[in-house]
């Protein structure tokens, strides 16, 4: 959560807490003692709550100066801090919801944007704790490895375009030296005697230190650019614990041939250290996966699990087979035909023993159905499509939350999304689901949920009464378990006051010109256990005018919403500019039901892009809920 800072007024919202103090005023146009409890105990709701008192309830009366310091204070803000009990850390790990990312190294669309290492380091620094990496072969290039006199010895002459040594190191390694060495060496095993192969052996083993290929990272099979795995390796290491020192989850979805994997084993090792896990004899550990609080300053390698006796090359089966078309079904031409022969699909790399191993209590299997032997496999973890995810839980629903009380599960946006658009994330919560893996390049209404959710958080939220099993070493059956929460929203307001300091989009100069309104959304998910969906609640103000509107006390509400959770509900505002066929969004907030404060509040706005502004919204917010 942002440093706080506090907000100044213009004239036409000052006009408006002088409206709302001496509606609550006697004649003299002050509160005396009981018209200042009346107001924080029947309005907004603080004096049960000694946390949000403020201190000018042990005063003995109140004048508007005071009243406005009171407004312009964290008390008066609209979202109540994280609830404690949520940011216990000693549940194991299956039992919390976890801030994630998908195709992270992406700075804009699925097809056609650069990938970037500064993407990682954004949205470490914001907080997620699970990022991903997409991994193929690297081409070969130029080293420095050997001294100048030896290169020379070594590429006399053989240099791309002429390049000496010096120059040739980190450029990519031509064609015609690519095939002048494969063909030498046939023609040396080919035609020439002992001696001469000898000596051929050694110039191939020269020219292997004389060139590298380390993986790369991108969005295959698209118009991406590459990155490299080290470097991205090197931003986690650098970024990971600077917000928390809470676990970060590595989902790698690899494409690499096997010397590609050692390579990326080696490199990983090199630069993380101590922040991977040492190897661990699974079968010989309790069942129960660690804490979060246990793994801290831990990096854990989400990867494909190969049984030991499957060898180097394991089972032919890539990280998961859903995953592995990870951002590609849906685009035609990218996808095998549905149906084609197993023999005209594209076979996927296999993963090699060592780097299965790196994977301890994330280890990737891949998803068939609720039933396949490996959803009761130690330490799991499925990873499926949105749509996979709606078409397994409307087939079997109470088998899939089940699950998710006991073993992690994994989900990400449809391929379809090119234009890295997300889904609303709380459907996926609300099926227990831990990582519901977002673009966060693209702040909508998903990435709003998703900062909602762990807004003032370490990026570990433990998950509601009833999405999670009992604590290791408590007593009593599966049938102690809390049950799912069933709460009946019999009311939910918010009456608009006023905007103040809107950001003008680029395209509009004059405050003038800019038209207004504002929506508010209600997602409220239904039971996990049923199969019909919910959409969200939606309500509108009318268009006013200008920067800093005034919207009349104007009402949006909902009434008698029943089998709500208020931890897993969200209330999404946004501010938009009414324009015929446009409607560009200007502004908006989300906050978690939970954590939405009564009485009169302000509320933060960021802009489009997901920044930070001083633009505020004054509200009256009621809610009654059983």
């Amino acid at each position: 959560m942002a440093a706080y800072s506090a907000p100044q007024f213009d004239a036409p919202l000052l006009a408006r807490l002088r409206a709302i103090f001496d509606r609550h005023a006697g004649p003299d146009r002050k509160w005396n003692k009981e018209q200042v409890e009346a107001f924080f105990h029947h309005i907004q709701a603080d004096s049960n709550n000694p946390q949000q008192q403020p201190e000018i309830l042990d005063k003995g009366g109140l004048g508007f100066d005071q009243f406005v310091r009171y407004m312009t204070s964290p008390a008066a803000e609209a979202l109540a801090p994280a609830p404690a009990a949520q940011q216990d850390l000693s549940w194991p790990l299956h039992s919390y919801f976890v801030s994630s990312s998908h195709n992270t190294y992406l700075e804009g669309n699925q097809l056609t944007s650069d990938a970037s290492t500064e993407a990682y380091r954004t949205v470490l620094l914001r907080g997620c704790r699970c990022v991903e990496i997409d991994v193929w072969d690297g081409g070969e290039r130029f080293t420095d490895a050997l001294d100048d006199e030896a290169a020379a010895e070594n590429v006399e002459g053989g240099g791309e375009e002429g390049l000496a040594p010096a120059e040739a190191a980190g450029e990519k390694v031509g064609f015609r030296m690519r095939t002048m060495m494969k063909v030498s060496g046939w023609v040396a095993d080919k035609l020439l005697n002992e001696k001469g192969k000898r000596d051929m052996a050694e110039i191939q083993q020269n020219w292997g230190k004389m060139v590298a290929a380390e993986p790369r990272v991108l969005h295959g099979h698209t118009l991406t650019k590459e990155i490299s795995f080290r470097d991205v390796c090197q931003t986690v290491k650098e970024c990971a614990f600077q917000t928390s020192d809470l676990p970060v989850v590595v989902s790698l979805e690899v494409h690499c041939s096997p010397p590609q994997q050692e390579m990326m084993v080696a490199i990983m090792e090199e630069i993380w250290g101590d922040h991977l896990l040492p190897p661990v004899e699974l079968e010989a550990m309790e069942r129960v996966a660690p804490s979060p609080a246990e793994l801290r300053n831990k990096i854990l390698v989400k990867v494909k699990y190969v049984p030991p006796k499957e060898g180097r090359g394991g089972d032919g089966e890539d990280d998961n087979a859903v995953e592995d078309t990870e951002g590609l079904e849906g685009i035609e031409g990218l996808e095998p035909e549905e149906g084609a022969p197993a023999k005209q699909q594209a076979k996927p790399p296999k993963i090699i023993a060592i780097l299965s191993r790196l994977g301890i209590f994330t280890r990737g299997v891949s998803f068939k159905a609720m039933e396949q032997a490996e959803a009761e496999m130690p330490h799991h973890i499925f990873s499926l499509s949105e749509a996979m995810v709606d078409d397994t839980h409307q087939q079997a629903a109470g088998q899939f939350f089940a699950h998710n009380k006991r073993f992690l599960m994994r989900c990400y946006p449809a391929g379809t999304r090119v234009d890295s658009s997300n889904p609303d994330p709380a459907g996926h919560w609300r099926k227990g689901i831990q990582f519901a893996a977002l673009n966060w390049q693209t702040w909508d209404r998903g990435l709003m949920m998703n900062d909602a959710m762990f807004d003032g958080s370490v990026g570990y939220v433990l998950k509601p009464d009833g999405y999670r099993g009992l604590k290791p070493g408590d007593e009593g059956d599966a049938g102690s378990e809390p049950a799912i929460p069933h709460r009946t929203l019999h009311h939910f307001s918010v009456h608009v006051l006023a905007v103040q300091n809107l950001p003008l989009p680029p395209d509009v100069r004059d405050s003038d010109g800019l038209h207004p309104y504002l929506t508010m959304g209600l997602s409220v998910e239904p039971h996990p256990l049923g199969t019909t969906k919910r959409e969200p609640y939606k309500a509108r103000t009318k268009t006013q005018q200008g920067v800093n509107p005034d919207f009349a006390q104007e009402v949006l509400s909902f009434a008698n919403i029943e089998g709500v959770t208020p931890e897993l509900s969200f209330v999404v505002f946004q501010v938009w500019d009414d324009r015929p066929g446009l409607d560009p969004v200007m502004a908006g907030a989300c906050l978690r039901l939970d954590r939405m404060k009564s009485g009169y509040r302000f509320i933060r706005l960021m802009d489009s892009q997901g920044v930070a502004t001083d633009s505020i919204i004054l509200v009256k917010i009621e809610k009654k809920m059983s």
